[in-house]
């Protein structure tokens, strides 16, 4: 058996030294450079320190250890029989220490951990866009996404199971966010009765089957729609309900009725469905990003700073890059 060394809790029968206390991190790398160089002026220039900080270090060391890791000669350091079992020790305990220190500094700089997005109907074409280009920069953190509606959104914000939900403007929460996406309605009609409805008068629509996106799917939508149809000057006459808005596209392709979508539906690109643009200042709203900001997360902060550098770069965007809004002669409703 090893001899049980001062300042050692135990030696197994292979060598291998366990420490019965905290060892400074700085005084294993100053022993590993030595042993590695052998020297003490060239180690001490390895570790930018002057020769007797060095001296000093190592005799810490060997007093919190109990022994001599070195013997001092003309020829330099060598290690001692302590020393290098010590040294089979430090090894991997700097490499493991070097790890910990990378991943610490990573997660400082929200290079690893993990992001949760929320978002609804109005930025499901944007917010994948963000995720991708994010991803790109920061391989290591692990994203998840899931469609909410905005109330769901800012419930989970508070209960903190959302780092940043993609919400319709203005909250009343206490709740930091910052505008992202600009979106109206349009009327999606069959494609064939595309000349009819666009001459149609506005208050004639009342007697047009209507298919909605279910109020359980987006409470916020489904709201929205029925407060553009009073500026109208009525209620939508509906004739069946989607809980996808896909869904909804289908159904007015197969001639089933018309239907009140976002913008962005166009990008869907569902054939036999025509889009005209509607007028009245109720069909805009925006979207904006909150997020909890007592709350610390460098990972979420990387998002953000990656989100303002987008709209810096564009501005708060259309979510069809606004050609739906533009009325075509004659189309207006």
């Amino acid at each position: 058996m090893w001899p049980v060394l001062p300042g050692v809790q135990s030696i197994d029968r292979w060598g291998a030294i366990t420490y019965g206390y905290r060892m400074e991190i700085r005084l294993l790398r100053s022993f590993q450079a030595l042993a590695e160089q052998g020297h003490f002026g060239r180690a001490s220039r390895t570790l930018h320190l002057s020769q007797p900080a060095l001296t000093k270090q190592i005799r810490q060391l060997e007093d919190e250890v109990g022994s001599p890791l070195f013997v001092r000669g003309r020829r330099g350091a060598q290690l001692t029989r302590v020393g290098r079992l010590f040294a089979d020790e430090v090894a991997p305990l700097l490499r493991h220490a070097d790890r910990v220190l990378d991943r610490a500094r990573r997660a400082a700089r929200g290079d690893v951990g993990e992001l949760r997005l929320g978002f609804g109907i109005a930025t499901r074409l944007i917010v994948p866009r963000l995720v991708s280009a994010f991803r790109r920069a920061h391989p290591q953190v692990h994203v998840t996404l899931e469609d909410m509606s905005s109330p769901a959104q800012l419930d989970a914000l508070e209960r903190g199971s959302l780092d940043v939900g993609f919400v319709r403007l203005p909250i009343d929460r206490p709740l930091a966010h910052i505008p992202v996406v600009e979106d109206r309605l349009v009327l999606a009609v069959p494609a064939s009765r595309r000349d009819e409805l666009a001459r149609l008068p506005s208050r004639q629509l009342r007697d047009e089957p209507f298919i909605e996106l279910a109020q359980s799917r987006s409470p916020s939508f489904y709201a929205h729609v029925l407060r553009v149809c009073a500026r109208y000057g009525f209620r939508p006459r509906v004739v069946q309900s989607a809980s996808e808005s896909f869904t909804v596209l289908a159904l007015v392709a197969a001639g089933m009725g018309i239907a009140i979508v976002p913008s962005g539906s166009t990008e869907t690109r569902v054939e036999g469905v025509a889009y005209l643009p509607l007028a009245v200042p109720e069909a805009r709203w925006r979207v904006g990003a909150a997020w909890v900001s007592s709350t610390p997360s460098s990972v979420r902060d990387a998002f953000l700073r990656l989100l303002r550098e987008s709209l810096a770069r564009g501005g708060p965007q259309s979510q069809a890059g606004g050609a739906p809004g533009r009325a075509h002669r004659g189309e207006r409703i």
